[in-house]
């Protein structure tokens, strides 16, 4: 292919991708407010829910995230049942999506 009719190509395929991808990363998550609870014995980082609820990720270190106290997130989670924690703060819970609000 001829250098002149290549890179406008490039460029067609990249303006594509990026169309394509969703703004928002978890579209049926639920808006959550990260917490850190170092001061609670066994505790570190929980999700509080909108409805006052609070979750303790057991994965949250799976996901590349600059964590801190009052980020606003969106997630998505299943209960993880097979676990137990010391903490005892909130449901335990594998997050399967987060992204920033």
């Amino acid at each position: 292919m001829k250098p002149k009719i290549l890179f406008p190509l490039i460029l067609l395929g990249a303006a594509l991708l990026l169309a394509g991808c969703p703004a928002d990363k978890c579209p049926d998550g639920e808006n959550a407010v990260l917490r850190d609870y170092a001061g609670l014995d066994g505790c570190r980082w929980l999700f509080e829910l909108e409805d006052g609820q609070r979750l303790e990720p057991v994965n949250l270190h799976e996901y590349d995230l600059e964590l801190q106290d009052g980020m606003e997130v969106k997630i998505t989670f299943s209960e993880a049942t097979d676990m137990m924690s010391i903490c005892m703060a909130g449901k335990m819970v594998n997050i399967t999506c987060i992204s920033k609000r």
